[in-house]
C-alpha cells in the first residue's frame, strides 16, 4: 500500500523519536468491564483495545453487561483522540484509529491500580513527546469507573519538560452506535442541554438506538466543545464553540492551558458520559469527580518509576 505525504512523514517522525528518546516498554491494553461500560485502555492512551479490536466503548444501560452487538468506537475506522497543541510542538496527539504509529510515546502502562484506588477500576497512562532529542513534555491519563455509573471520569495531567507556551488539551471522539444494528454511521448532536452549558457538555444520540455518549467537564480553566463535520484535530474548532450539526461527526472538548514553565504541570478533569437515551445521561455531581491531588501523587510514583527503568536500561 503506498503512504500518503502525511502518514509517511508521521512514521519517520516516529522513527526519529523512538531513535532519540529512551522510552519504556508499553503493557497489553487494560480491558475494564461493569455492569453498564465495556471498554479496554490502549497501549497509546487512547479508548479501546486498538483499531477494530473489540472492545471499542461498548454501553449497556440495563446495567445487565448485555453488550450485544453495538459498539461506540469500533465500527469503521475507530477515532478516539487526544492532543496537545503548543507553540514549541504544533498539534501532537494520540488516536485509536493510529494506535500502531502514535507521537506521544507511553512510558508507563497502561497500569490497573484498581486494588490501591477508592474507585472500582482505577487505570493509568502516561507517555512523552519529544524530538531530535528534546523531550518537551510528559503526559499522564488517569481513567476511573465505578460498577453503577454510566460513565468514565478521567483526569489527564500535563508537565511540561522545558517552557511551553500557547497550551491547548483536545479530547474527541466519533461516536457510532448504530452502526452494526442499523447500518447507520449518522448520530444526532447537540451542545449543552439538560440545564448544562454548551461549553460544558457535548453529545451524540444514535437515532436508530437512543443510546447517548457526550464528553463532560465542570472547570474554571478557559475551555469549550465542538461537533467537528471534518473531525478535525484543531482545539481552536473546538474552543470557537463550533456546531457543524448531525452527521457522521466528532464531538470534542478542549482546554486552553496557556503557557507552563518546566516542571509545572496542569490537570484537566472531565468524563465521558453515558445513558440509554440524552435525558438520562450520567452527568455526576461535584462530589463524584475526581480530586487532582489524588492523580499527582499517582502520577508522579509512576513517573519515578518509569524513570528508573529508563535508568536502569541505559546503565
Amino acid at each position: 500500500m503506498q503512504l500518503s505525504n502525511t502518514s509517511l512523514a508521521r512514521k519517520c517522525l516516529t522513527a526519529v523519536i523512538a531513535m532519540a528518546l529512551p522510552i519504556a516498554a508499553s503493557a497489553a491494553p487494560v480491558i475494564v468491564e461493569s455492569p453498564y461500560i465495556r471498554t479496554a485502555i490502549g497501549d497509546n492512551g487512547t479508548l479501546g483495545y486498538g483499531g477494530n479490536t473489540s472492545p471499542g466503548l461498548q454501553h449497556d444501560p440495563s446495567g445487565t453487561g448485555n453488550w450485544g452487538v453495538e459498539d461506540y468506537l469500533t465500527p469503521g475506522s475507530p477515532w478516539e483522540y487526544f492532543g496537545v497543541t503548543t507553540d514549541q510542538t504544533g498539534t501532537v496527539g494520540n488516536n485509536n484509529e493510529d494506535w500502531g504509529s502514535s507521537p506521544i510515546f507511553t512510558t508507563s502502562g497502561p497500569v490497573d491500580v484498581s486494588a490501591t484506588s477508592a474507585f472500582d477500576y482505577h487505570v493509568i497512562w502516561a507517555g512523552q513527546y519529544g524530538v531530535g532529542g528534546s523531550a518537551f513534555f510528559e503526559i499522564t491519563h488517569s481513567y476511573f469507573f465505578n460498577q453503577n455509573n454510566e460513565r468514565i471520569n478521567i483526569e489527564t495531567t500535563i508537565t511540561a519538560l522545558q517552557t511551553l507556551t500557547g497550551g491547548r488539551f483536545l479530547r474527541a471522539i466519533d461516536p457510532d452506535p448504530d452502526v452494526n444494528t442499523h447500518g447507520d454511521y449518522d448520530t444526532i448532536n447537540s451542545r449543552g442541554g439538560a440545564g448544562i452549558a454548551p461549553e460544558d457538555f457535548v453529545n451524540s444520540v444514535g437515532s436508530h438506538t437512543g443510546l447517548t455518549l457526550g464528553l463532560f467537564t465542570r472547570s474554571d480553566m478557559t475551555h469549550n466543545t465542538g461537533i467537528s463535520a471534518s473531525w478535525t484535530t484543531d482545539p481552536e474548532f473546538y474552543l470557537a464553540g463550533t456546531n457543524d450539526g448531525n452527521g457522521d461527526y466528532v464531538i470534542g472538548l478542549s482546554y486552553d492551558f496557556g503557557s507552563l514553565n518546566t516542571g509545572e504541570s496542569v490537570t484537566m478533569s472531565y468524563a465521558y458520559v453515558m445513558g440509554g437515551t440524552l435525558d438520562t445521561v450520567d452527568i455526576p455531581d461535584p462530589s463524584q469527580i475526581p480530586e487532582p491531588a489524588t492523580l499527582g501523587l499517582l502520577g508522579i510514583g509512576l513517573f519515578s518509576i518509569a524513570a528508573g527503568m529508563r535508568r536502569r536500561r541505559k546503565q
